[in-house]
Protein backbone atom coordinates (compact mmCIF):
# COMPACT_ATOMS: atom_id res chain seq x y z
CA UNK A 1 0.00 0.00 0.00
CA UNK A 2 1.27 3.34 -0.75
CA UNK A 3 0.08 6.57 -1.06
CA UNK A 4 -0.66 6.03 -4.50
CA UNK A 5 -3.64 3.86 -3.78
CA UNK A 6 -5.73 7.10 -2.67
CA UNK A 7 -4.71 8.56 -6.37
CA UNK A 8 -8.49 9.47 -8.31
CA UNK A 9 -6.98 10.27 -11.47
CA UNK A 10 -9.09 9.80 -15.22
CA UNK A 11 -11.82 8.98 -12.15
CA UNK A 12 -15.63 10.46 -12.75
CA UNK A 13 -17.38 11.54 -9.85
CA UNK A 14 -20.83 13.04 -9.07
CA UNK A 15 -21.39 14.95 -5.76
CA UNK A 16 -24.95 16.58 -4.79
CA UNK A 17 -25.40 19.27 -2.69
CA UNK A 18 -21.97 20.54 -3.81
CA UNK A 19 -22.64 24.15 -3.21
CA UNK A 20 -21.45 24.28 0.20
CA UNK A 21 -20.75 22.92 3.56
CA UNK A 22 -19.44 19.14 3.16
CA UNK A 23 -20.30 18.76 -0.46
CA UNK A 24 -18.38 21.48 -1.59
CA UNK A 25 -15.54 20.39 0.91
CA UNK A 26 -15.87 16.70 -0.62
CA UNK A 27 -16.32 18.03 -4.24
CA UNK A 28 -13.06 20.11 -4.26
CA UNK A 29 -11.07 16.95 -2.09
CA UNK A 30 -11.83 14.50 -5.05
CA UNK A 31 -10.84 17.14 -7.52
CA UNK A 32 -7.35 17.70 -5.23
CA UNK A 33 -7.03 13.68 -5.70
CA UNK A 34 -7.28 13.96 -9.60
CA UNK A 35 -11.00 13.25 -9.94
CA UNK A 36 -13.27 15.39 -13.01
CA UNK A 37 -16.67 16.05 -11.11
CA UNK A 38 -19.97 16.54 -11.70
CA UNK A 39 -21.26 19.06 -9.23
CA UNK A 40 -24.90 18.69 -8.91
CA UNK A 41 -27.51 20.82 -6.85
CA UNK A 42 -31.02 22.06 -6.92
CA UNK A 43 -30.00 25.37 -8.14
CA UNK A 44 -26.47 25.19 -10.23
CA UNK A 45 -25.83 28.52 -9.44
CA UNK A 46 -24.72 27.89 -5.69
CA UNK A 47 -22.07 26.04 -7.87
CA UNK A 48 -20.38 28.72 -9.29
CA UNK A 49 -17.84 28.82 -5.97
CA UNK A 50 -17.33 25.26 -5.81
CA UNK A 51 -16.75 24.99 -9.77
CA UNK A 52 -14.22 27.97 -9.71
CA UNK A 53 -12.50 26.76 -6.61
CA UNK A 54 -11.64 23.13 -8.41
CA UNK A 55 -10.83 24.83 -11.80
CA UNK A 56 -8.79 27.29 -10.05
CA UNK A 57 -6.62 24.49 -9.23
CA UNK A 58 -6.63 22.68 -12.48
CA UNK A 59 -9.19 20.25 -12.10
CA UNK A 60 -12.13 19.66 -14.26
CA UNK A 61 -16.13 20.24 -12.96
CA UNK A 62 -19.15 20.26 -13.84
CA UNK A 63 -22.40 22.06 -13.02
CA UNK A 64 -26.05 20.59 -13.52
CA UNK A 65 -29.37 20.78 -11.57
CA UNK A 66 -30.99 17.89 -10.07
CA UNK A 67 -33.91 16.87 -7.81
CA UNK A 68 -32.58 13.91 -6.17
CA UNK A 69 -36.84 13.43 -5.26
CA UNK A 70 -36.85 12.41 -8.63
CA UNK A 71 -35.89 8.98 -9.91
CA UNK A 72 -36.17 10.81 -13.70
CA UNK A 73 -33.77 13.65 -12.41
CA UNK A 74 -31.26 11.42 -10.68
CA UNK A 75 -31.34 8.98 -14.18
CA UNK A 76 -30.91 12.33 -16.10
CA UNK A 77 -27.59 13.36 -13.64
CA UNK A 78 -26.30 9.97 -13.85
CA UNK A 79 -26.24 9.71 -18.21
CA UNK A 80 -24.53 13.62 -17.83
CA UNK A 81 -21.72 12.34 -16.02
CA UNK A 82 -21.47 9.51 -18.83
CA UNK A 83 -22.15 11.63 -21.60
CA UNK A 84 -19.41 14.16 -20.38
CA UNK A 85 -16.71 11.94 -19.05
CA UNK A 86 -17.92 8.32 -20.51
CA UNK A 87 -18.46 6.34 -16.78
CA UNK A 88 -19.37 7.76 -13.41
CA UNK A 89 -16.53 6.02 -11.01
CA UNK A 90 -17.61 7.71 -7.60
CA UNK A 91 -21.41 8.86 -6.44
CA UNK A 92 -21.58 10.92 -3.17
CA UNK A 93 -25.39 11.24 -2.07
CA UNK A 94 -24.71 14.48 0.00
CA UNK A 95 -27.68 16.58 -0.84
CA UNK A 96 -29.82 17.15 2.59
CA UNK A 97 -32.53 18.65 4.53
CA UNK A 98 -32.56 20.56 7.28
CA UNK A 99 -35.92 20.16 9.03
CA UNK A 100 -35.90 20.13 12.66
CA UNK A 101 -38.66 20.32 15.31
CA UNK A 102 -40.26 18.27 18.20
CA UNK A 103 -41.94 15.16 16.54
CA UNK A 104 -45.53 15.93 17.99
CA UNK A 105 -45.49 18.76 15.75
CA UNK A 106 -44.33 17.48 12.56
CA UNK A 107 -46.60 18.08 9.87
CA UNK A 108 -46.89 15.30 6.97
CA UNK A 109 -45.31 17.55 4.58
CA UNK A 110 -42.26 17.92 6.59
CA UNK A 111 -41.84 14.24 6.57
CA UNK A 112 -42.21 13.36 3.80
CA UNK A 113 -39.65 16.13 2.55
CA UNK A 114 -37.37 14.78 5.12
CA UNK A 115 -37.55 11.40 3.93
CA UNK A 116 -37.84 12.10 -0.04
CA UNK A 117 -34.61 13.97 0.72
CA UNK A 118 -32.61 12.24 2.81
CA UNK A 119 -33.45 8.67 2.50
CA UNK A 120 -35.15 8.19 -1.34
CA UNK A 121 -32.97 10.40 -2.76
CA UNK A 122 -29.80 8.08 -1.76
CA UNK A 123 -32.14 5.03 -3.07
CA UNK A 124 -32.50 6.84 -6.54
CA UNK A 125 -29.18 8.26 -6.89
CA UNK A 126 -28.20 4.64 -6.57
CA UNK A 127 -30.36 3.07 -8.69
CA UNK A 128 -29.23 4.79 -11.59
CA UNK A 129 -25.68 4.70 -10.91
CA UNK A 130 -25.53 1.12 -10.28
CA UNK A 131 -26.65 0.63 -14.25
CA UNK A 132 -23.83 2.35 -15.27
CA UNK A 133 -21.27 0.79 -12.87
CA UNK A 134 -22.38 -2.92 -13.16
CA UNK A 135 -21.36 -1.90 -16.36
CA UNK A 136 -17.84 -1.01 -15.42
CA UNK A 137 -17.76 -3.97 -13.28
CA UNK A 138 -16.33 -1.24 -10.28
CA UNK A 139 -17.80 2.01 -8.49
CA UNK A 140 -18.19 3.60 -5.21
CA UNK A 141 -20.94 4.80 -3.74
CA UNK A 142 -20.96 7.15 -0.54
CA UNK A 143 -23.96 8.15 1.60
CA UNK A 144 -23.53 10.96 3.70
CA UNK A 145 -25.61 9.82 6.72
CA UNK A 146 -25.12 10.88 10.32
CA UNK A 147 -24.33 10.03 13.47
CA UNK A 148 -28.24 11.08 14.44
CA UNK A 149 -28.53 7.78 13.19
CA UNK A 150 -27.38 5.76 16.08
CA UNK A 151 -27.68 8.39 18.79
CA UNK A 152 -30.48 9.89 19.85
CA UNK A 153 -31.09 13.76 19.21
CA UNK A 154 -34.57 15.84 20.37
CA UNK A 155 -36.01 17.93 17.63
CA UNK A 156 -34.24 15.35 14.98
CA UNK A 157 -37.17 12.71 14.48
CA UNK A 158 -37.48 12.75 11.02
CA UNK A 159 -33.83 13.07 10.16
CA UNK A 160 -32.66 10.87 12.62
CA UNK A 161 -34.94 8.16 11.52
CA UNK A 162 -33.90 8.92 7.43
CA UNK A 163 -30.21 8.53 8.23
CA UNK A 164 -30.96 4.87 10.30
CA UNK A 165 -32.61 4.37 6.78
CA UNK A 166 -29.73 5.33 4.96
CA UNK A 167 -27.35 3.00 7.07
CA UNK A 168 -29.32 0.08 6.39
CA UNK A 169 -29.53 1.04 3.03
CA UNK A 170 -26.32 0.81 2.33
CA UNK A 171 -25.23 -2.46 4.10
CA UNK A 172 -28.21 -3.86 1.82
CA UNK A 173 -26.56 -2.60 -1.86
CA UNK A 174 -23.24 -3.32 -0.79
CA UNK A 175 -24.15 -7.26 -0.56
CA UNK A 176 -26.66 -7.00 -3.46
CA UNK A 177 -23.84 -5.14 -5.57
CA UNK A 178 -20.96 -6.32 -4.15
CA UNK A 179 -20.59 -9.26 -6.66
CA UNK A 180 -20.46 -6.50 -9.45
CA UNK A 181 -17.65 -4.70 -8.38
CA UNK A 182 -19.64 -2.18 -6.34
CA UNK A 183 -18.77 -1.08 -3.00
CA UNK A 184 -21.48 0.81 -0.80
CA UNK A 185 -20.67 2.92 2.53
CA UNK A 186 -21.74 5.77 4.11
CA UNK A 187 -20.11 8.86 6.01
CA UNK A 188 -21.47 9.58 9.56
CA UNK A 189 -21.09 13.21 10.62
CA UNK A 190 -21.36 14.47 13.89
CA UNK A 191 -21.47 18.19 14.53
CA UNK A 192 -19.50 20.77 12.11
CA UNK A 193 -18.12 23.79 11.53
CA UNK A 194 -20.52 25.12 8.74
CA UNK A 195 -23.93 25.92 9.56
CA UNK A 196 -26.90 25.21 7.77
CA UNK A 197 -27.97 27.96 5.64
CA UNK A 198 -31.66 28.13 7.46
CA UNK A 199 -29.39 28.88 10.50
CA UNK A 200 -30.93 26.29 12.75
CA UNK A 201 -27.41 25.29 13.69
CA UNK A 202 -25.46 27.81 15.68
CA UNK A 203 -21.72 28.72 14.16
CA UNK A 204 -18.53 27.44 16.13
CA UNK A 205 -17.98 29.53 19.40
CA UNK A 206 -21.45 30.59 20.13
CA UNK A 207 -23.36 30.11 22.50
CA UNK A 208 -24.41 27.17 25.27
CA UNK A 209 -24.46 24.99 22.39
CA UNK A 210 -21.35 24.58 21.81
CA UNK A 211 -20.08 24.54 25.72
CA UNK A 212 -22.47 21.33 25.51
CA UNK A 213 -20.63 20.18 22.48
CA UNK A 214 -16.90 20.35 23.40
CA UNK A 215 -18.14 18.49 26.84
CA UNK A 216 -19.44 15.51 24.84
CA UNK A 217 -16.93 15.12 22.28
CA UNK A 218 -13.62 13.53 23.40
CA UNK A 219 -11.90 15.78 20.45
CA UNK A 220 -13.77 18.81 22.30
CA UNK A 221 -14.60 20.84 19.05
CA UNK A 222 -16.54 20.44 16.01
CA UNK A 223 -15.11 19.16 12.92
CA UNK A 224 -13.96 20.89 10.05
CA UNK A 225 -15.36 20.50 6.88
CA UNK A 226 -12.00 19.22 5.27
CA UNK A 227 -11.81 16.33 8.12
CA UNK A 228 -15.18 14.75 6.01
CA UNK A 229 -13.68 15.72 2.46
CA UNK A 230 -10.70 13.05 3.10
CA UNK A 231 -12.60 10.43 4.27
CA UNK A 232 -14.36 10.62 1.44
CA UNK A 233 -11.63 10.76 -0.84
CA UNK A 234 -10.30 7.27 1.29
CA UNK A 235 -13.40 5.45 0.20
CA UNK A 236 -13.86 6.54 -2.74
CA UNK A 237 -10.27 5.24 -3.74
CA UNK A 238 -8.57 1.43 -4.42
CA UNK A 239 -6.99 2.60 -0.45
CA UNK A 240 -10.59 1.16 0.62
CA UNK A 241 -10.48 -1.14 -2.00
CA UNK A 242 -11.97 -4.26 0.09
CA UNK A 243 -14.14 -2.04 2.72
CA UNK A 244 -17.89 -2.34 1.45
CA UNK A 245 -21.10 -2.38 4.20
CA UNK A 246 -19.76 0.16 6.54
CA UNK A 247 -20.70 3.27 8.46
CA UNK A 248 -17.65 5.28 9.36
CA UNK A 249 -18.55 7.62 11.91
CA UNK A 250 -16.17 10.80 11.80
CA UNK A 251 -17.61 12.56 14.84
CA UNK A 252 -14.52 13.32 17.02
CA UNK A 253 -15.71 10.61 19.17
CA UNK A 254 -19.10 12.18 20.45
CA UNK A 255 -21.18 8.89 19.66
CA UNK A 256 -19.05 6.89 21.97
CA UNK A 257 -18.73 9.12 25.04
Amino acid sequence: MSIEAFNLDGKTAIVTGAGRGLGKAIAIGLASAGANVLLASRNPEHLSGTAAEIEHSGGQAIRTSVDISDPASCAALVSRAEDEFGKLDILVCNAATNIQGPAADMPPSAWSQVINTEMSGCFYLSQAAYKVMAKQRSGSIIMISANSSTVGYADLVGVATAKGGVDMMARNLAIEWGQDGIRVNTINPGFTEHVPEDGADVAAGDGDLEEDIRAATPLERRGRVEEFANPAIFLASDAASYVTGHNLVVDGGYSVK
